[in-house]
């Protein structure tokens, strides 16, 4: 009976860690974080890159891709990525998108949805150009400015995005969800749909920064 009591209370204990890790948002941070540090920086643009065909004897080797310019071929918005890590098999693969914002004041508890959505933006713009996505990750990494610009200070902007004193969350890119939310902001921006009404004045209101620095950027 002690045994059986003693099996039950182990799977109810494996059941309780693993829902705990398939929720926890930063899953998967000791892996993606392996594959950053292992990219090289790319020494091609990013569109030559993905047209490149596999390197011979070259395997699993990362490389890192910043300030790039991508374009959405379905869906006709473009931006500019701040990083992202891809290496080639059969295909370009892209690991994982790294969004950095800079707070002035505080830190986030959890990844902003609308910065979960830019770096989304930009992975879906990858995949519809004939990148492979299904294990990509969106890396949004916030740090407080003061930090940051003591790190540019220092030239360490290489190590800039582990920022001890920053913030960071690894989430599972899923297109179904970005282009979901999309379709609702075409619907506004090409067929002339009226926003719907909303009681959340954040959704509405100027941003609190415009008329001074950004609140998230460094520039």
């Amino acid at each position: 009976m002690r045994d059986l009591v003693t099996l039950i209370m182990m799977i109810v204990i494996f059941i309780g860690v693993f829902l705990f890790l398939a929720s926890y948002p930063s899953i998967g941070f000791s892996s993606t974080r392996r594959k950053i540090e292992r990219a090289l920086p790319a020494q091609w643009s990013l569109s030559d890159f993905l047209r490149m065909k596999p390197i011979r004897g070259v395997t699993n080797q990362y490389y890192y891709f910043s300030e790039e310019v991508v374009k959405s071929l379905g869906h006709r918005y473009m931006g500019r990525l701040d990083g992202g890590v891809l290496h080639l098999e059969e295909a370009p693969i892209l690991d994982c998108i790294i969004e950095r914002k800079f707070p002035m004041t505080y830190l986030p508890r959890e990844a902003r949805s609308e910065d979960v959505f830019q770096a989304g933006l930009y992975a879906l713009a990858l995949l519809e150009g004939g990148v492979s996505c299904s294990s990509t990750r969106l890396v949004i990494i916030y740090c407080l400015q003061e930090k940051a610009k003591r790190c540019l200070a220092k030239r360490l902007t290489n190590l800039c995005w582990r920022c001890s004193d920053g913030k960071t969350f690894v989430i599972k890119f899923k297109p179904n969800r970005v282009l979901k939310k999309l379709q609702r902001l075409d619907e506004v921006w090409y067929n002339g749909r009226k926003p719907k009404p909303t009681n959340e004045a954040n959704r509405c209101r100027v941003c609190p920064y415009s008329s001074d620095r950004c609140n998230y950027s460094l520039t």
